[in-house]
């Protein structure tokens, strides 16, 4: 009896050092690129886009409760994702537009697309969301402001359920901004 109430020990300890690995994720395109010339804008270029702070970090987030927000331990990005979620829009309005965005600094545009993040995380009833603001603006006025406010229902449980939702509506904000992107007179 002592013999096995040591093994028994020996086991549960075993099992309660073990640690757990983290699970990283990467905000992708799901677009097959090739290698090619660009074709950018001669209207519009990327400026500045802005996470909101909260979920500017490595953790994924996740509501708890009403107003609470927790960043999940073990499923991060696996890079800053101010980087990933710009990336992933360089390619998707490019997509939808039909031409290249630049970044401001390497443009000759005079329409500059700002964007704001202010929610991308799990909700406590399954979903994804997404709160986001775009805005153009030329020679330091803005000409339009929008605000794309929706959330995607998890195909699964799960935290890479949570990041196929979260890119499902990145997607569809991109499809959004491009929409807005009409060259007006200045």
């Amino acid at each position: 009896m002592k013999v096995a109430s040591l093994l028994l020990v020996i086991l549960l300890s075993g099992c309660a050092s073990q640690t757990i690995e983290p699970s990283y994720y990467l905000l992708r395109s799901n677009l097959d690129l090739q290698s090619s010339e660009l074709n950018p804008s001669k209207d519009f270029s990327m400026g500045n886009v802005v996470i909101a702070s909260y979920i500017d970090q490595q953790g994924l987030m996740m509501e708890t409760a009403e107003g609470e927000m927790r960043p999940a331990r073990h499923y991060l990005w696996a890079e800053p994702l101010y980087e990933g979620v710009r990336n992933f829009l360089f390619v998707e309005i490019a997509q939808a537009k039909g031409e290249d965005l630049l970044p401001s600094r390497l443009s000759n545009s005079t329409t500059m697309i700002d964007i704001r993040i202010d929610q991308l995380n799990g909700t406590r009833d399954g979903k994804a969301q997404l709160v986001a603001y775009w805005w153009l603006r030329r020679n330091g006025e803005v000409l339009s402001f929008h605000r794309f406010a929706e959330s995607q229902v998890l195909a699964a449980d799960g935290y890479p359920a949570l990041v196929a939702a979260e890119e499902t509506l990145l997607t569809e904000l991109a499809k959004k901004i491009a929409a807005s992107l009409v060259v007006t007179d200045a």
